[in-house]
């Protein structure tokens, strides 16, 4: 009921466009992108501190 309400469909051009989903080559970028930085990093405390 509300959530309905609060829904807003995207109009381009006079037509209802469906919200962007992920795929999966986006979710392969995305985890490939936040593993880099988390590795060098915990590869740097490991180094400094064991």
């Amino acid at each position: 009921m509300v959530n309905e309400a609060m829904k807003k469909h995207l109009s381009v051009q006079g037509q209802i466009a469906p919200n962007p989903k992920m795929t999966l080559t986006a979710a392969f970028v995305l985890a490939c992108v936040l593993s880099v930085p988390v590795f060098t990093l915990l590869s740097l405390v490991d180094w400094l501190f064991l």
